[in-house]
């Protein structure tokens, strides 16, 4: 059975290079990161030439050879421009990367012409990958956020790029002003007495430094309630916006838009609300002592301000951003005044660091690291694990977060949580009507809603089914019922509520002696009435499955917001003894071992980490010479080209491959990697820098070189 897939558009691309790129002895290739971002309606990728390792910005080196004992680098005459390196020394063979578009609607080559064909023929090809993903703005601070969940990683959209010279000897992010921003994944809970920091350089009148909203994406969706908003206006002045029933703002006196490095705080709290330029305070009212109330996320490079009386053309801001941080607390003039007297990053970062941040951006992020959590908008997450040895590996939709914490009964495990609106796991492989069976798993939640643990219907997906019992759910008290379907629902129920916010192991039974349900080792509630159940052939759903009306206590949310960990299916009713070997198994490593003991159907441990769009990413890859194609990935037989994209072929990591293909030197070599993202929104990931981790290049000689390339604005909808 296949899974369900929403359509969207496929990724075709091609870059032709020289087949004699020089590797390191070990077949192994630095990383080629195709970063791309995504806006409707677009189709052209725009090449970006990043620096890699020792090679200058703007350039890149596609071969070399050996003069004596130096290494040397090659001048070509495409537009991608000459390489500098440790020497000066030119070769006579070798080619930058053009400039040219790459269409995503047609096949086009990107070729230069090389000042010489080369020297040294391939003798082996080689692809690698390490990791994909979405890149990240890494949030250093160690301390809680207003929502108590820690450090908040930041996403980068569009026209962004990564490490420009910043202040204090750092690095920073360079922003269009059209297109490029950056957006916090986890949600604050109405920040009050907090302190903005951030250090700014533009000459353009436009943009907001950093904003707060109560939508995760305002550049798509437009806001509700927004504030806390640091911006230029028309004048190319400085402005902080509060609204509190009223837009109350703050100016600064001088010009901010001269091109220089620039030291902003804002803050707001009991004091008043304050605006610092450079360590001075520039602008103050004592009457402003809060904002509005609202959840939200912040914002960097971007902020929806409509409201404001003096708001620029653009809402994007033109220029680079660096050592973003919000402190909740109101700083004082002395330690705003201290922190611009930091002259090296270290000082800085410490000074930074001592006020206890609640997220503190350092923005010298490479674009190359990927984030592994749930991503805004998107749908399936990851392919999570059986390790039942069944293969009925288990697909997370929506609003799923890998890598969490497990149940602390279990050591140093790892959960899923889920968001409690579109999140949920759903099966790939269909069960035959099961009728005698235990459910296990450990869940936690603080919902007032209900919720679903685990359930079974005759649909994959999270539409309408036609058949559907054998649910295991919390109700709006917090109890746990187990329910099934024999001509008339059949439910046991708890008599104690376990929405407590603590895990809590659950079993629930359906056998010949009617249903039962234990929680923590203990057995809560049994029905012997409770069998057989309906007989129909379905999938097993966690955290949500469907739900109607016949239930007489179902729950308001068919979904559950919370967490699960250690779940499975064993075909058979289990003792009490093994249930209670299983609650007091103390690790998650002795759990899996007493689970595989008892032979379960399906057992998804839950401890999987993998990148949201890893995980939904469908990829092949394939080498061309002449009339020759090898497909790389999937690995194909030499001369085979690749099949159609197929969710089996999702990218999480290819490792390194080697290839067949021997090319003579001056032979061009075709790359064609095609990607669609599946079972997932493509506006979820509209924009957002793609990373999928790949190299390619051959070998000739045991010279450790080899070179990277980026399209850090690329502009196609996935």
């Amino acid at each position: 059975m296949k899974l369900r897939r929403k359509a969207v558009s496929v990724l075709q691309f091609e870059f032709r290079r020289w087949a004699h790129k020089a590797v390191g002895s070990s077949g192994l290739l630095c990383a080629l990161l195709l970063v791309l971002t995504s806006a409707a309606s677009a189709s052209a990728f725009n090449a970006v030439v990043s620096s890699s390792g020792s090679f200058s910005a703007g350039t890149v080196q596609l071969a070399g050879t050996t003069a004596g004992s130096v290494n040397c680098y090659s001048t070509g005459s495409g537009a991608g421009g000459s390489v500098t390196a440790s020497n000066t020394q030119s070769c006579s063979n070798g080619s930058p990367i053009p400039a040219g578009e790459l269409s995503s609607a047609a096949t086009s080559t990107a070729t230069t012409t090389l000042s010489s064909v080369g020297s040294v023929n391939a003798t082996s090809a080689t692809v690698a990958s390490s990791s994909c993903g979405v890149a990240e703005l890494a949030d250093s601070a160690s301390a809680t956020d207003w929502s108590g969940t820690g450090p908040n990683t930041a996403l980068a959209f569009g026209g962004l790029t990564y490490q420009a010279a910043g202040p204090l000897s750092s690095k920073a992010i360079t922003l269009d002003g059209s297109t490029g921003w950056a957006e916090s994944t986890v949600e604050y809970t109405n920040p009050e007495a907090f302190t903005v920091l951030a250090w700014f350089k533009t000459t353009s009148a436009q943009g907001a430094v950093t904003g707060f909203s109560n939508s995760q994406d305002p550049v798509a969706s437009s806001p509700s309630s927004y504030d806390r908003a640091l911006w230029i206006d028309p004048a190319g002045k400085l402005d902080w916006g509060i609204y509190n029933g009223t837009t109350d703002e703050l100016t600064s006196p001088s010009v901010v838009d001269t091109g220089s490095w620039v030291f902003a705080a804002a803050s707001v709290g009991s004091a008043g609300t304050a605006l610092y330029v450079n360590g001075t305070k520039v602008a103050f009212a004592a009457g402003v002592t809060t904002s509005q109330s609202y959840s939200g996320w912040w914002s960097a490079g971007y902020a929806y301000l409509t409201l404001w009386p003096d708001i620029p053309a653009s809402y994007y801001f033109a220029g680079s951003l660096a050592q973003l941080a919000v402190v909740p607390s109101q700083l004082t003039a002395a330690q705003v005044t201290a922190l611009n007297g930091d002259s090296t990053l270290s000082t800085y970062t410490a000074g930074v660091n001592a006020l206890s941040p609640a997220s503190y951006w350092p923005l010298n992020d490479s674009g190359a690291v990927p984030y592994e959590g749930s991503v805004p908008g998107a749908g399936a997450s990851a392919t999570l694990v059986d390790a039942s040895g069944n293969a009925n590996a288990g697909t997370a939709e929506g609003g799923v977060s890998l890598a969490a914490t497990g149940p602390a009964a279990l050591g140093t495990s790892a959960a899923v949580t889920l968001n409690g609106s579109t999140g949920y796991v759903e099966t790939a492989s269909s069960y035959a009507n099961p009728q005698v069976f235990s459910l296990v798993a450990w869940f936690k939640t603080t919902s007032l809603s209900g919720g679903t643990v685990m359930g079974f219907s005759n649909v994959q997906g999270n539409g309408t089914a036609i058949n559907y019992d054998r649910i295991l759910w919390l109700d709006n008290s917090g109890k746990l019922v187990f329910g099934i379907y024999n001509g008339t629902e059949a439910e046991v129920t708890s008599t104690s509520s376990y929405n407590n916010g603590a895990w809590h192991m659950v079993v629930a039974e359906l056998s010949a002696s009617g249903e039962q349900l234990w929680v923590d080792g203990t057995l809560v509630a049994t029905n012997a009435s409770g069998t057989p159940a309906q007989s129909y052939s379905g999938y097993w759903h966690l955290g949500w499955d469907y739900f109607t009306a016949y239930w007489p206590d179902e729950p308001t949310n068919s979904y559950l917001a919370g967490a699960l960990s250690e779940a499975a299916v064993v075909s058979s009713q289990l003792t009490a003894s093994q249930i209670s070997s299983l609650y007091n198994a103390g690790s998650a490593a002795a759990f899996a071992l007493v689970m595989g003991q008892l032979a379960p159907a399906s057992y998804w441990p839950l401890q999987d980490s993998a990148s949201n769009i890893c995980g939904t990413t469908e990829v092949t890859l394939q080498e061309t010479l002449g009339a020759s194609n090898t497909c790389i990935y999937p690995p194909e037989p030499v001369g085979t080209a690749c099949p159609a994209l197929s969710s089996g072929y999702l990218l999480t990591g290819l490792g390194s491959r080697s290839s067949s293909i021997v090319a003579t030197s001056g032979s061009p070599v075709t790359v064609t990697i095609k990607m669609k993202l599946s079972a997932t929104s493509a506006s979820g990931v509209a924009r957002l820098h793609m990373l999928p981790g790949l190299a390619f290049g051959t070998q000739y000689s045991s010279t450790p070189w080899s070179a990277g390339i980026s399209y850090p604005n690329a502009s196609v909808e996935l």
